[in-house]
């Protein structure tokens, strides 16, 4: 009898009614969580979805807060705690939510149909509902709309399930991904992570862009990634993302936060083999590099790292046949950014890339992904580089990209008695001439003065007959056959 009795006064006053609802609008399908209670143990990264709550008191301010719940038909209050969105000053973050204190609740205002939608953002804790591998479920709990400082509504988002997964190198867990200030990011604003270009179904993962003004360090439990590199960095973001990801993260959506979308971000398309030729996507990444998101185990020892300065960024590179060509190169560059793009600039400098003048413009494509123009190589080292026009008149400049001049040797006299002259292209550190015998053995050696442009050469000690002089720099070779007398 007194259970019973228990349990109708814990129901007294609170309305799990159907009437009112709440449904996602953008829900990630992945959280942290390691759910062991034991706080020590806790990694934590944010996370936000966008919801819309519905069948309310129509234009007026309810209280809430917010977490998850492994069971949708229970009434409890849920776990996990919160971080209150708010649309102008800090984010709140509290570790004791409730209805009746200031800081411990957020507030919204229904419309005219007793509706909102909004951003809910919140972090998993100790509890064992979040045990990796379990779902768990978005709840909303709420006051009356009139000032009220108890529960009156649970809602959950029941259509929703949510993973959890903690940081790992197995299939089952998941990896830290982070990006250094994003080039066009705002703070407060959010960015959810899709494994597909067209943004299709549910994103990976969800967070906002700092700094939101909350504490997401280490003593509050946060991942070392994120509390070292992200939290209070402005515009870089964190997250966790599965280690099973069989296409990789292909598109990075931001949304202001008044709710509108903002922009796509996507990784550059990158030519992975020319036999048979097979593009694939890779993201900027720290020091010039590129980083595969595929099916990462990086789990928190090796964190993705994406370079938030080069997302919208051009890829320069020579194609495979400009290697084998003596005379002639193929650039190719490709840009996440391609939908903004009007056209292509290709310059060039001869004058070791201080200067550039203009080579070609190239109108934007249709869906196209690679872009290429061949140019001829000269006997001097030469730089180009690819100015992007966008729509709104911004400019956009792709890193310069060195290409070594053609190797050309000239000799005289030939014959020659004594002395060889070699006339050939600016040395540089390391430049090296040799003098081979026919049947390959090296008779002698000379590093080359750098910034000079001929070389002589003694080859009196040389028996009669023919020979090779090589002039080799940057790992390039030239060659030239001569007779000694």
């Amino acid at each position: 009898m007194k259970r019973i009795y228990f349990t109708f006064l814990l129901l007294t006053g609170v309305v799990i009614a159907k009437a009112q609802s709440v449904s996602a609008v953008i829900a990630p399908q992945y959280i942290q969580g390691s759910g062991n209670f034991n706080p020590s143990d806790d990694r934590k990264v944010p996370y936000v979805s966008r919801m819309k709550v519905q069948g309310l008191t129509p234009l007026s301010m309810y209280r809430y807060y917010n977490g998850f719940t492994g069971d949708t038909t229970s009434s409890n209050i849920g776990d996990g705690f919160p971080i209150f969105v708010k649309t102008t000053g800090d984010f709140v973050r509290t570790t004791g939510p409730s209805l009746a204190f200031p800081g411990t609740y957020g507030e919204f205002t229904t419309d005219a149909a007793g509706s909102y939608t909004g951003w809910f953002a919140a972090e998993a804790n100790e509890a064992f509902t979040f045990f990796p591998g379990q779902d768990v479920y978005f709840r909303l709990i709420l006051n009356d709309g009139a000032g009220g400082s108890t529960t009156v509504h649970i809602l959950t988002a029941s259509n929703s399930a949510i993973r959890t997964i903690n940081f790992g190198s197995d299939a089952e867990s998941g990896t830290g991904l982070r990006a250094t200030p994003l080039n066009k990011g705002v703070a407060k604003q959010f960015v959810f992570v899709y494994g597909n270009l067209l943004a299709q179904g549910r994103p990976v993962s969800g967070s906002f862009i700092e700094s939101d003004g909350t504490a997401n360090t280490i003593a509050n439990g946060y991942a070392p990634f994120y509390a070292n590199s992200v939290d209070g960095v402005d515009k870089a973001f964190g997250t966790i993302v599965p280690n099973a990801l069989p296409d990789g993260i292909l598109r990075i959506d931001q949304f202001e936060l008044a709710g509108a979308f903002k922009r796509s971000y996507y990784p550059y398309p990158v030519v992975e083999s020319w036999s048979p030729f097979t593009i694939g996507f890779r993201w900027p990444s720290l020091n010039n590099t590129f980083i595969n998101t595929k099916n990462p185990t990086g789990g928190l020892g090796n964190v993705l790292v994406i370079d938030g300065a080069k997302v919208l960024g051009i890829n320069l590179w020579l194609s495979g046949e400009s290697y084998a060509e003596e005379d002639l190169i193929t650039l190719q560059w490709a840009t996440p950014a391609e939908e903004d793009a009007v056209e292509y600039s290709v310059e060039k400098s001869v004058d070791g890339g201080n200067t550039f003048a203009p080579v070609r413009t190239i109108r934007k494509g249709v869906n196209k992904q690679i872009y290429e123009l061949k140019d001829k190589r000269t006997e001097a080292t030469s730089f180009y580089r690819v100015v992007m026009t966008g729509k709104d008149g911004a400019k956009t400049v792709s890193e310069a990209l060195k290409v070594q001049g053609v190797i050309k040797i000239n000799i005289y006299p030939n014959p020659v008695v004594d002395q060889l002259m070699i006339q050939h292209p600016q040395a540089e550190a390391g430049a090296s001439i040799q003098v081979v015998s026919m049947d390959g053995r090296k008779l002698l050696t000379r590093n080359v003065q750098e910034g000079t442009v001929q070389t002589k050469v003694d080859v009196k000690s040389l028996i009669a007959g023919n020979y090779m002089v090589i002039y080799t720099i940057n790992g390039q070779r030239q060659s030239k056959l001569f007779l000694k007398k």
